[in-house]
C-alpha cells in the first residue's frame, strides 16, 4: 500500500488534470486547487480565494469557504477518504466520483481523467472508452 504522502500526490494529479481540460474545475483566479497535510488533519488550497480550506469537517459538509459544489464536494470527501485508508474509494461519497456523468465534460475528456487515475492506481477498474 502507497504511503499517505504518495497518496495525496496522486489526487492531486488527478485534480490538476481535471483542472487542465474541460470546465476547467479546481482552477481558478488563485490557480489550481490542491490537496495537503498540515499536521495530522488534510487540507485544500481553494483556487478561487487562495484560501487554505480544512477538508476533515463534521457531519462532512463542505469547508467553510467551499467554492465548487456538491458533485465535487463528494468527490474530494473520495479522495480525502483515500488519501486517509487508501483502497477502492471512487464513489463511497455519492454523485458517482470521476464516473460521474454530471460534470459537462466530453466523454473523451473523462475517459481520459478516468485512465490516468487508473494508471496512478485511484480506479481499480479500467475504464471503458465509449
Amino acid at each position: 500500500m502507497k504511503t499517505r504522502e504518495e497518496r495525496i500526490e496522486i489526487v492531486n494529479k488527478i485534480i490538476n488534470a481535471i483542472s487542465l481540460i474541460g470546465r476547467n474545475f479546481f482552477r481558478g483566479e488563485s490557480g489550481t486547487a490542491y490537496i495537503f497535510q498540515k499536521g495530522n488533519k488534510l487540507y485544500m488550497k481553494n483556487s478561487y480565494t487562495g484560501i487554505d480550506m480544512c477538508i476533515i469537517t463534521k457531519y462532512g459538509y463542505p469547508p467553510k469557504g467551499w467554492t465548487n459544489g456538491g458533485t465535487l464536494w463528494g468527490l474530494v470527501k473520495d479522495f480525502k477518504e483515500f488519501i486517509q485508508k487508501g483502497g477502492d474509494t471512487n464513489h463511497n461519497n455519492g454523485y458517482g466520483g470521476l464516473y460521474c456523468t454530471h460534470w459537462g465534460y466530453s466523454e473523451e475528456e473523462m475517459y481520459s481523467i478516468q485512465n490516468l487515475a487508473f494508471e496512478l492506481g485511484y480506479l481499480k477498474q479500467e475504464p471503458k472508452k465509449q
